[in-house]
């Protein structure tokens, strides 16, 4: 089974994930900490690079699979604040400048029903369960959309009418195609071009990346 092995911020906050047969999926919309794999919305650090991290997204570590990150999650409390009580340890988790801390507090003491200063590493295993599972669902439950990204597929030839203007386009994997057929490609972001319109008002293709109106992919007729 394929396993994501490298992860990078993608476009309007996604989520990029390579896994280890080159293919490339992007997770989109939903909480931070469902996009990165990360339940807890670990940062990059000791902590997150032990538990198999593969990249950062947003400020956040990200994880092959949500099992890893929560596993990092289990790590962080039970080493890095095993030593701290609730209000100590949230004061570090879920800073001030990017949290509500009081508010994540009444929260974790609310689920946990640990309301004294017991440090986290002599919370019973019940204790413990809800902790973790109270921070999980206060750093997001909305899950995001998944989808595989197809690669662009190039343009390799061109054929020209009488006058020179180019009338189809060979595309790689899919064979000659007409004018019109391969600007309705590109719209759709399937062909590696770019839609431009002539002096005339028509569309045509040219390669990217490509500031010139001019249409160059002629030198492949």
């Amino acid at each position: 089974m394929a396993r994501f092995i490298k992860a990078e911020s993608g476009p309007k906050e996604s989520v990029i994930y390579i896994d280890d047969s080159g293919k490339r999926f992007q997770y989109s919309g939903g909480d931070r900490n469902w996009r990165n794999n990360n339940p807890g919305n670990l940062k990059p650090g000791d902590v997150s690079k032990r538990n198999g991290q593969i990249g950062s997204a947003g400020g956040f570590a990200v994880f092959p699979d949500a099992e890893t990150g929560h596993v990092a999650l289990l790590d962080s409390l039970k080493n890095a604040h095993g030593n701290k009580d609730l209000s100590q340890m949230i004061g570090v988790f879920a800073p001030k400048f990017e949290n509500n801390t009081a508010r994540y507090l009444r929260f974790l003491r609310k689920r946990s029903g640990v309301k004294d200063n017991k440090k986290i590493k002599d919370f019973t295993s019940s204790e413990f369960e809800l902790l973790w599972q109270a921070i999980e669902s206060m750093e997001g439950k909305r899950k995001p959309s998944i989808r595989e990204i197809e690669d662009k597929k190039k343009i390799t030839k061109v054929r020209k009418d009488k006058k020179g203007t180019i009338t189809a386009y060979f595309v790689e994997g899919m064979g000659w195609l007409s004018k019109q057929r391969g600007i309705e490609l590109a719209r759709s972001d399937k062909i590696d071009a770019v839609i431009s319109i002539s002096s005339a008002g028509n569309p045509f293709l040219k390669t990217r990346p490509d500031t010139e109106v001019e249409n160059n992919l002629d030198y492949l007729g």
